[in-house]
């Protein structure tokens, strides 16, 4: 069988490059920093796109593709992708995740989800002049006890208790321990 010379790429952020190694001579990784969904087109202009090639002639042509798709082109290792990676998980799946649960909250109560969509604006939109850490609002940030043992009476939810516990002693342990500093 005669070799495959072309250039062989995943867009994956936890599979590190060398999954291609030893198979082809030509391998790397293409990974657009973005969320993906069958349901919604989605533009890569702006998108931060992470490369990593196994040759420098490699490397050289896939970021002239992915500066033609972007102007957010980087370098970056395997070992750092599986970093950013995991933080992508956070910003986004799990942030959809609350999405949800507040959505199953809403409809319960026969609230549109709808009212929520400027809130999450500003929320995401905050974070582009202000760190995370610094926008932070809300009764766990100032440890509003009475607000959160009411909220957590309030969800019948046994998993929905445990994420609301967690979170709020997360944001309050994040606030106290900036605040020590």
């Amino acid at each position: 069988m005669k070799p495959n010379n072309g250039l062989w790429v995943h867009t994956a952020g936890s599979v590190p490059m060398d999954i291609f190694k030893g198979h082809v001579e030509r391998y790397g990784v293409f990974y657009p920093l973005q969320t993906f969904s069958k349901e919604r087109p989605v533009s890569l202009d702006g998108t931060w796109i992470f490369l990593e090639l196994s040759s420098p002639e490699d490397e050289k042509m896939l970021k002239k593709v992915a500066k033609a798709l972007s102007g957010k082109v980087q370098l970056l290792s395997s070992e750092k992708r599986k970093y950013l990676h995991l933080s992508a998980v956070f910003v986004c799946n799990f942030t959809n995740h609350m999405y949800h649960l507040a959505s199953k909250i809403l409809e319960e109560e026969d609230i549109p989800r709808e009212v929520l969509l400027p809130l999450i604006d500003e929320t995401a939109a905050k974070v582009h002049d202000l760190s995370p850490q610094d926008a932070q609002t809300g009764p766990a940030v100032r440890f509003d006890k009475t607000i959160i043992d009411k909220q957590l009476s309030m969800l019948n939810d046994p998993a929905m208790r445990t994420v609301y516990q967690l979170l709020s002693q997360n944001i309050y342990k994040e606030k106290v321990t900036k605040d020590i500093k």
